[in-house]
């Protein structure tokens, strides 16, 4: 039985999020919990030579270009970790590329949620549901990505 005179919607309280493209293997100093991954890609992030395609698996620009078809489904992928991020909304955040896609198309680093691990610089197998058109609000919105992937180091 209260009135008040403004009522704010916000995404979150505290420090400002990690910048859209930066690509470093180390969380952002604000908590964990509260700091979902941004998509990697833009000026300044790391160009990676072409990585073998796994048999039976996708390119990073494969899964992008069919992700209409291969939404729900599981998908596996090779490619080089360029970002890692653990413990955010509950998740490991990491993000390949294989040398193939184009960054200014955005299909070139594909994210990834895991409960596993991996370092920068790894080569990776990755095997996971393909989701399109993820949003989990406030501007994080990725056009493919897997969820619930194991990963295999190779």
């Amino acid at each position: 039985k209260k009135t008040f005179n403004s009522i704010y919607f916000v995404g979150s309280f505290g420090l400002p999020k990690v910048a859209r493209g930066a690509a470093t293997s180390q969380p952002a100093s604000q908590p964990a919990a509260s700091q979902p991954a941004r998509p990697a890609g833009g000026a300044g992030t790391p160009t990676v030579e072409r990585v073998k395609k796994a048999a039976g698996g996708l390119t990073v620009a494969e899964v992008f270009a069919k992700a209409s078809a291969l939404d729900g489904k599981s998908v596996q992928v090779r490619g080089r970790v360029v970002k890692f991020n653990a413990g955010i909304m509950g998740k490991n955040w990491l993000h390949l590329r294989d040398g193939t896609g184009d960054a200014s198309q955005q299909n070139h680093d594909l994210t990834v949620t895991s409960d596993g691990v991996a370092s920068v610089g790894q080569i990776v197998l990755i095997k996971g549901t393909l989701r399109k058109d993820k949003d989990f609000g406030a501007g994080y919105t990725y056009s493919a990505m897997v969820e619930n992937a194991s990963i295999t180091v190779d």
